[in-house]
């Protein structure tokens, strides 16, 4: 049965206060309690709402699920708090490291005239962001790897190698005289008062351009599309967001370069359900062999396992095999477990032989 929103659970507006959710939750908590509502669908009910309740009460899991609804919620353990368990706290993106020392070698300014380590560029001269969406496969996102993707990012122009000068040359800012700072007066309730603040005209470079690039007008950014590697992380679930430090755009005046940020949508799978990071599926066995027992072949998401069935199995009977779900992120070798409910195959046709059997096992 799908999950109903949580807020509805409850009863509150998506834009409830956290006094308002509790408020209701104390209320729904009382009706539906097993001890005093001896309704037919009382403890269903009330566990829904504790479900909803764990989920709205904490601002991170309330943050995913508002974000990516019950597919941003499924990692969380019962009763945790701070994010999806095992993949970063607090729903943060996922921390992939600089985007350029994993795939170019660590040469982080290499063919480029900005400094794109810290530098001296403040806050301001940083460069922006770039957002990015991968659509996976089920069983690519269990696997991981490296996908390439087309993006548009702001580069250091090419023709005058970031500098915004067409001969190479600058001057020294005739506003701030290289400091990169200019004395303003603002007027406050306390009188005029004189503040430094970075120069408008050099906007704290120091310097200025005297001849202006043709191809990027003096502004040393250079508008650029292209191909880049990514490593998506064994385990990726939906709504996961990857950062690669310094795949964003180009900072002004040796501000930062931006991030690049890919979050990762993963498609549903007909043959597995995920939770958090075990895995689960459904098989079907004949009867005979849930009455005698046996061996069955399990197909898990990375290679088939074999399975003992005991004799007497009951069909809808869960079996655990241990170590085979998705890959926990952060860790090396750890992983899920695989959970599969065998299903008893009941005939539909019978041979004649087959009725005969039956009759008689009937009959005995």
């Amino acid at each position: 049965m799908e999950k109903r929103d949580y807020y509805e659970v409850l009863g509150v507006e998506k834009s409830a206060s956290a006094s308002e959710i509790k408020k209701a939750y104390r209320k729904l908590v009382k009706k539906y309690h097993p001890d005093t509502n001896k309704e037919s669908d009382a403890e269903e009910k009330f566990k829904e709402v504790q479900e909803a309740y764990e989920i709205l009460s904490d601002d991170s899991k309330r943050s995913a699920y508002d974000d990516y609804g019950h597919a941003g919620t499924a990692g969380f353990s019962s009763g945790s708090s701070g994010g999806y368990s095992d993949f970063g706290a607090g729903g943060a993106p996922f921390d992939m490291g600089d985007i350029f020392s994993t795939f170019f070698g660590g040469d982080t300014g290499s063919g480029f005239g900005f400094d794109f380590g810290a530098g001296s560029g403040s806050a301001s001269n940083a460069g922006s962001n770039i957002r990015y969406r991968i659509r996976l496969k089920f069983e690519e996102a269990m696997k991981g790897g490296e996908y390439k993707i087309k993006i548009t990012r702001e580069q250091a122009c090419e023709k005058c190698d970031g500098s915004g000068s067409k001969d190479g040359k600058q001057k020294v800012c005739p506003v701030c005289g290289g400091s990169g700072q200019e004395q303003q007066v603002r007027n406050t309730f306390l009188g005029q008062m004189a503040v430094m603040s970075r120069c408008s005209k050099c906007y704290g470079k120091g310097s200025i351009v005297d001849d202006p690039c043709g191809e990027c007008k003096g502004s040393g950014i250079g508008t650029k599309e292209e191909e880049m590697d990514i490593k998506v992380p064994a385990g990726a679930y939906d709504g996961m967001v990857l950062r690669f430090r310094g795949g964003g755009n180009v900072g002004r005046n040796g501000g930062t370069t931006g991030d690049l940020y890919v979050e990762i949508e993963v498609e549903s799978s007909y043959e597995f359900e995920r939770r958090g990071n075990d895995i689960y599926s459904e098989t079907s066995i004949p009867v005979y062999t849930g009455v005698l027992g046996g061996v069955i072949t399990i197909s898990t998401i990375f290679e088939d396992v074999k399975l003992k069935i005991p004799k007497g199995t009951q069909s809808g009977t869960i079996f655990k095999i241990k170590s085979k779900g998705a890959h926990i992120l952060g860790s090396e070798k750890g992983r899920g477990d695989h959970y599969v409910r065998v299903n008893i195959d009941i005939p539909v046709r019978l041979s004649r032989k087959e009725k005969k059997l039956w009759e008689e096992l009937a009959n005995s």
